[in-house]
Order: C-alpha cells, then structure tokens, then sequence
C-alpha cells in the first residue's frame, strides 16, 4: 500500500504525461487523472486492470447503446458515461464483496476511471484512445516504480 503523497504525486506524474500527449497527439489519453491512477493500480495490485478493462468495455457498450435511445452529446453525454461507469463499477464492486474479501481496497477515483476512459472512446477512435491511455499509462508506471524500487518514494 502505498501513502496518500505517493499517490497524489502519481496522479500528477500522469496528469503532465497526459497533457504532453495530448499536446503532441491531440488524443485524451482516457482523461487527465486516468493513466496516473492507473499507473499506481498497477504499482499497487494489477489485479484491479482486469476489474476496470471490463467495466470500461461494458460501460462504453452501455454507452453506444444509450447513444442509440437518447440524443447525447457535450455535457449531458459526459455525465451519462460517467454515470453510467460509476454504475457498473459500483454493481461489481458490491457483487465482489458479497461473494469474497477484496483483492484490493477501495478507492473513490476508481470508481470515475472507467467512465472517464470509455468517454474518450466515444469522443474519439478507440483504438487511438486505448494506445494512448496505455502508452501514458507505462510511462507513469515506469516512473512510479523507478521511484519505489530506489527508495524515493515511502512505500507506506
């Protein structure tokens, strides 16, 4: 487990790599705080990948869907996707917990992630999007865990 000062200073490692991304790219790599989050799920328990890959596939679907039934766009889609992800993250979150202890504790910017990362694919080509958030997301973890093997960082 890692301290809250770790933590934020990893959101923020991956807030500048974002920006630089997207400065070059022109693509959101799955939002601003998502690569740093999850350069630090992985830095943390990896396991928590898997959790949030198949909310963010489901809540992108869910939101394709919704796109389907109802005129989103701006706002009112960006509230409804991340809704939505919140939704799904909160339903596995509850089934996981009933059938077995948590593999991993609960943080509150987890359950935002996958909302904010299918939002992107839906503003922009998935693909692109994906191999942003993933790329941004090494680059943070790299130096997360540059920082905790050599001691920089308190692990607790």
């Amino acid at each position: 487990m890692l301290s809250a000062e770790v933590a934020v200073l990893g959101i923020a490692i991956g807030v500048v790599f974002s920006l630089v991304c997207y400065l070059v790219s022109n693509l959101s790599p799955g939002g601003m705080v998502t690569p740093g989050w999850l350069g630090l799920a992985l830095v943390t328990d990896p396991r928590k990948l898997w959790i949030i890959a198949g909310v963010t596939v489901a809540t992108y679907l869910g939101a394709r869907l919704l796109q389907r039934l109802v005129i989103l766009y701006g706002k009112r889609l960006f509230a409804a996707v991340l809704l939505l992800g919140v939704f799904l993250q909160l339903t596995v979150f509850l089934f996981l917990s009933h059938r077995q202890p948590m593999p991993f504790p609960v943080r509150t910017l987890g359950f935002v992630v996958p909302g904010l990362i299918a939002y992107q694919c839906v503003r922009q080509p998935v693909a692109s999007t994906l191999l942003a958030t993933a790329a941004v997301t090494m680059l943070s973890y790299v130096v997360l865990l540059t920082g905790v093997l050599l001691n920089l960082l308190p692990p607790a």
